[in-house]
């Protein structure tokens, strides 16, 4: 009889991403796979200090004496997984979980809450990465260059308790951390403070519902890295005290105040928020939002969610126009990039220039600044993109020669990660290594706008047009008065072209036009969408304002520049603007190639 005894062990639990998918589509080759995966683990994992204690079909569990060791092992597998050659057989795509948990160990297994831990947090893996809980996560401080994503407190099945969780993907390349991250510093970045919401229903039983508003809000506003959040139980004190918001915002030391209420009618409630300078105590933005009580939990969500995505555009504008009256001996880099985004947004070619002279200066003043190198690789690639430069090789390589001087220094900021990720996409077309950025901003802020909008081009960009159509909805919704959503609009018309279906692509982009006076480049879309939807006319005055500022524009030239587009989509796209009139010299520029 086995002598059972407790202890306390990073455990892992890992498993085949569809393998009933997999067995079902072709059994043999999916069990040999298997076969392979499992001398892999049993070869490697003891050099880690792990035992396999059960093998479960398409995975196992294992024990490990160290988390850091657990998570190395695991790191170096996905990868060595992910590298492997498919000439071998099938690739699998394995989801890893790691959690520290007590366990009941006997001689040849391991059961109890960590194992079952283990086991729920391995659901929640990216294919080929890591999920990692809390314990673990506090065991890696300082000790492992990977850099995992907090993903939030999760419901787990069969467990009453919710588990914060964080995920890594090894898909997230190139940016690894090389210094401590740090948190906005309050006397230079945009700092907020959320005041408690007075409940109008005179109905204390209503007293919970509304702080439990207010706690999601601060929550959700925690993780903008654009701006800094005061602790709840700060602004707290407040509640119920007719205060100045000037003095308010003296006290607590922040920029801006968000304010809100609630008022209850039977099932029915009203939210009505308010955003305030707190310099001036004027009201910056508002907003009012009525929903159903019925489900509170959704409700809190999508004020949360609404309240994000709101004040992302609300205190950037506002911090730039205060940046914009600052005398010019008194700008620092942070101004400095705060002056280049407007002429960065105007997507006009004579104020592109303008964005880049400005981040340059910001980077004279702190070379190691990630967000002006991201910024500023965001600036040169759309010299390429928009045609904008008569040397799209010297615009690549500084827009890259940036790019790989932000990595490791842009690791948390989600606009950072966003501006480069859309240079990475239209200067070499990397969508899957771009797409990996766009994933953790949105790891770190689920409603950053700009992130859902690149995830939408991305998808349009490598062939999945109909997965585009909820990314820049979403990112419509979330910041409906940003002075960018306009690319958004731009998106959906391009993926409609994708879609087949150019007069609503047309319209889109006529939108964008609108939204935007003053732009150019969206005309080479127009061009080419009306030529799909057989409006030569159109079609050709069209591309007479696309090419009046580039006189020299030809198909090869467009094909160049746009590079992020799948290849059948790119040829499609040129072939509209060759109907419209554009010289085709193509051909010649394929034969230049070969030879």
């Amino acid at each position: 009889m086995s002598v059972s005894r407790r202890r306390l062990a990073a455990i892992l639990s890992m498993d085949v991403e569809g393998f009933s998918t997999l067995v079902e589509a072709d059994e043999a080759r999916t069990l040999d796979a298997v076969a392979r995966m499992s001398e892999r683990v049993e070869a490697t994992v003891g050099d880690y200090g792990g035992q396999v204690f059960k093998h479960t079909g398409d995975g196992c569990l294992a024990e490990f004496a160290s988390a850091v060791s657990a998570v190395a092992w695991a790191a170096s597998f996905q990868r060595a997984m992910g590298g492997e050659d498919l000439e071998q057989g099938l690739r699998l795509k394995v989801r890893i979980g790691i959690v520290v948990g007590d366990v009941v160990v006997t001689e040849d297994d391991r059961f109890g809450e960590g194992v079952n831990l283990a086991a729920r947090v391995q659901t929640l893996s990216p294919p080929g990465g890591i999920a990692i809980s809390r314990g673990v996560f506090e065991y890696l401080a300082g000790k492992t260059d990977l850099y995992f994503t907090d993903i939030g407190e999760r419901a787990l099945k069969g467990l009453s308790e919710r588990h914060r969780i964080w995920t890594w993907d090894p898909k997230v390349i190139g940016v690894r951390r090389r210094r401590r991250v740090t948190a906005p510093d309050p006397a230079t970045h945009p700092s907020i403070a959320i005041l408690p919401f007075e409940n109008l229903s005179g109905d204390a039983a209503r007293d919970g519902f509304v702080d439990g508003l207010v706690e999601e809000v601060t929550a959700s506003l925690s993780r903008v890295r654009e701006f800094l959040v005061i602790a709840r139980n700060s602004a707290y004190v407040y509640k119920s005290h007719a205060v100045d918001m000037r003095t308010i915002a003296a006290e607590l030391g922040v920029r801006y105040i968000l304010d809100g209420s609630v008022r209850f009618a039977g099932e029915r409630m009203r939210v009505t928020l308010g955003l305030v300078d707190g310099a001036s105590g004027v009201q910056i933005w508002s907003e009012r939002v009525d929903a159903q009580t019925t489900d509170m939990f959704a409700v809190q969500d999508q004020i949360a969610e609404m309240v994000a995505g709101a004040l992302h555009p609300t205190i950037r504008q506002a911090e730039i126009e205060r940046s914009s009256r600052k005398a010019p001996e008194n700008l620092a880099a942070y101004d400095l990039v705060l002056r280049a985004l407007p002429h960065l947004w105007a997507h006009r070619r004579h104020e592109n220039p303008q964005a880049i002279a400005l981040v340059d200066e910001a980077l004279a003043l702190e070379p190691g600044y990630g967000r002006a190198l991201a910024i500023g690789a965001w600036a040169r690639a759309q010299q390429i993109a928009y045609n904008w430069s008569a040397d799209l090789a010297a615009e690549r390589a500084a827009g890259r020669a940036l790019i790989e001087r932000a990595a490791g220094l842009i690791d948390d900021d989600p606009l950072a990660l966003t501006a480069a990720a859309t240079a990475i996409m239209l200067i070499d077309g990397a969508v899957e290594r771009a797409d990996a950025l766009i994933d953790r901003a949105l790891g770190i802020d689920v409603n950053h706008a700009w992130a859902w909008t690149r995830r939408g081009f991305s998808r349009t960009y490598s062939g999945r047009p109909e997965e585009a159509f909820a990314c820049f909805e979403r990112a419509i919704r979330l910041s409906p008065r940003d002075p960018f959503s306009f690319n958004s609009f731009i998106g959906m018309g391009l993926a409609h072209f994708a879609c087949g279906r150019p007069r609503e692509a047309l319209a889109w982009t006529r939108r964008a036009l609108a939204e935007k006076p003053g732009m150019t480049w969206p005309y080479r879309d127009v061009a080419t969408f009306s030529a799909a939807a057989s409006d030569l006319a159109g079609a050709r005055d069209a591309l007479a304002r696309f090419t009046a500022g580039r006189p020299d524009m030809t198909a090869r030239l467009a094909t160049e520049a746009m590079g992020f587009m799948n290849a059948a989509l790119r040829e499609r796209y040129v072939d509209g603007l060759v109907a419209a009139g554009l010289p085709d010299d193509r051909a010649a520029g394929r034969r230049a190639t070969a030879n």
